[in-house]
């Protein structure tokens, strides 16, 4: 049965290559078989557009068990779990060409295979860089179609081939053609209401930070995303949204919160584009930059590097100004520049005894002595007795454990640390 991959079919500023489902759906008579995926890629690719998200689906003639994923204006989606294979009977080219726009760094693709392809293929899209050329080169001259470009094949092949190890839901809801750009209401507390009361969902609302996460920032198709572990809870969870009327709205199974792209390595393994999980102790500590960033030298016995918390991070890089040398941690985070990792989440693993000297009393006079320079003792002013320094173990503010940025600075691979982390 054939499997449709397809990405690259947005621009930095406007549509959502997710969008494309919706209109292969509204124009097929055929059924969707199984859940549509909505595959993240390699978060650092500089060619990446916003989310850099590529689908994948499967259209036949569906029978057994079907469940309803969403609507298209007054349809109602069912996916089936079983299906046959049927011819296709639409031209998903001409849907891409109609609604892709125009941009000189938007290169659109549609793979077509009739099965899905090697795992390997899909994590060394969403953990590394995979040349074009390569994957061209494995995929039938009639298998596959591209506008303005071929770069989109990596992503349209990397949908195809995601093992769906670990999953999760989100539903996407649609504006109307006629509505899309410029400003929509999704209202505020509908959001920290499913944050608050759905713990299956995830990523909803940064209730620190007042930030409301299902809306998109830009021009786009999409009015409101959440996501989640329960697709039964998305459903249930889009009752409680009060927002401008959508159009349509499906249920994708997603890579999102999956830390697929996280590989454990040791500093010196580190290249550029690479998300990384590496266990080091903090050779610095912790300085304050011009931009809101916080950098802090770390490293193991292979080297060094520099961990920084950016600026949308916000309360993230309070935890980050608390580190001292000698604290052991684990680190999550992807490096766009050479010799920086930009921190998803650590793990404290031990805390150094941070220690301060402080002057002792002197026994004769009752005074504090003074210091006497280089030899590191002290001497009273008065008597001329010598003394050694007090030291005092002053308390840690953080504890060992996880902390993660908040959700306005949240990744859509890096797993939230409500869902579990996984080892």
């Amino acid at each position: 049965m054939p499997i449709i991959g397809i990405d690259d079919t947005d621009s930095s500023k406007e549509m959502c290559t997710t969008y494309i489902t919706i209109e292969i759906l509204r124009q097929t008579s055929l059924d969707l078989i199984g859940l549509p995926k909505l595959v993240r890629l390699n978060p650092n690719i500089p060619l990446k557009t916003r989310g850099n998200a590529a689908i994948s689906l499967k259209l036949g003639r569906g029978f057994g068990n079907k469940r309803f994923i969403g609507v298209i204006g007054e349809r109602e989606i069912y996916t089936y779990e079983k299906g046959q294979e049927e011819k296709l009977d639409i031209d998903i080219p001409s849907i891409i060409e109609k609604y892709s726009p125009r941009d000189e760094k938007t290169n659109p693709a549609v793979v077509i295979s009739n099965q899905n392809f090697n795992e390997n293929l899909y994590y060394d899209a969403v953990r590394g860089f995979v040349d074009y050329r390569k994957i061209k080169e494995m995929i039938p001259e009639n298998n596959y179609w591209t506008m303005n470009g071929e770069i989109g094949l990596v992503g349209a092949s990397a949908a195809i081939s995601w093992p769906e190890k670990i999953t999760t839901f989100e539903l996407i809801s649609y504006l109307p053609r006629e509505k899309w750009g410029g400003e929509h209401y999704v209202d505020d507390s509908s959001a920290k209401y499913i944050e608050e009361n759905y713990p299956s969902t995830f990523d909803s609302y940064d209730l620190v930070n007042d930030y409301n996460a299902i809306r998109p920032t830009t021009k786009t198709p999409v009015l409101f995303g959440i996501r989640g572990t329960n697709y039964l809870d998305l459903l249930e969870s889009l009752k409680n949204i009060k927002s401008e009327q959508f159009e349509s709205f499906i249920i994708y199974n997603t890579n999102q919160g999956s830390d697929d792209h996280i590989v454990s390595r040791k500093v010196n393994e580190i290249q550029l584009y690479h998300s990384s999980k590496i266990v080091v102790d903090v050779l610095e500590n912790p300085i304050s930059m011009r931009g809101g960033i916080v950098k802090v030298k770390v490293g193991d016995n292979t080297g060094s590097i520099d961990a920084v918390s950016m600026e949308p991070t916000k309360n993230f890089r309070n935890i980050i100004r608390e580190l001292r040398i000698g604290d052991r941690l684990e680190i999550y985070g992807g490096t766009t520049k050479p010799g920086i990792i930009n921190i998803e989440k650590i793990n404290i693993k031990s805390l150094s005894k941070e220690i301060v000297l402080e002057p002792p009393l002197c026994e004769n006079c009752k005074i504090k002595m003074e210091s006497s320079g280089r030899n590191g003792y002290y001497r009273c002013r008065r008597c001329g007795r010598k003394g050694e320094p007090i030291k005092r173990e002053i308390p840690r503010k953080l504890k060992e454990g996880y902390y993660e940025v908040p959700v306005i600075a949240r990744r859509h691979l890096a797993r939230p640390l409500k869902l579990g982390v996984i080892v």
